[in-house]
């Protein structure tokens, strides 16, 4: 199982569990549930329209949140490949022709140099990468595409 799904289903758990404590002070009984009064059944029928809402308002709140994790997922690791290729290309250039031996060790040297070169520049990614998102934001065609086939 996915511990992001997890950590999600158990933030929607305890969001719920807390509205629903709020909710329920809320409302006014009065003793015999028979003889309800009116302003307590309005009562009852408004909180539970409001927490219906409430409830689309955090579902709606986690998709995006999964969505722009996705996205800068997508992104971050296009920046890897595009760091990779660039290191690949050099090294093709400087050396004209390789191996298969060659080719497994330039993978495997390429795969590490750039994860510590994104670890070295973070900073500088993931403000390059929220630059990305944020124009993605304005571009909702294009972002659903990457969400869906990414």
């Amino acid at each position: 199982m996915n511990p992001e799904i997890s950590v999600e289903g158990q933030l929607v758990d305890n969001v719920m569990r807390k509205l629903e404590n709020e909710f329920s002070e809320r409302i006014f009984y009065k003793n015999d549930v028979n003889e309800a009064s009116t302003v307590g059944i309005l009562d009852k029928k408004n909180a539970e329209e409001e927490r219906e809402s409430i409830k689309k308002d955090i579902a709606k709140a986690l998709l995006v949140s999964n969505q722009t994790q996705s996205i800068y997922f997508v992104v971050r690791s296009m920046i890897m490949t595009i760091l990779g290729a660039i290191i690949t290309l050099a090294i093709f250039w400087q050396l004209g022709t390789i191996n298969v031996l060659e080719d497994f060790v330039l993978g495997i040297s390429t795969y590490a140099v750039c994860l510590v070169l994104s670890r070295l520049f973070d900073k500088r990614i993931v403000s390059f990468s929220k630059r990305i998102i944020a124009y993605l934001g304005g571009h909702t065609k294009l972002r659903d595409f990457i969400v869906k086939n990414f």
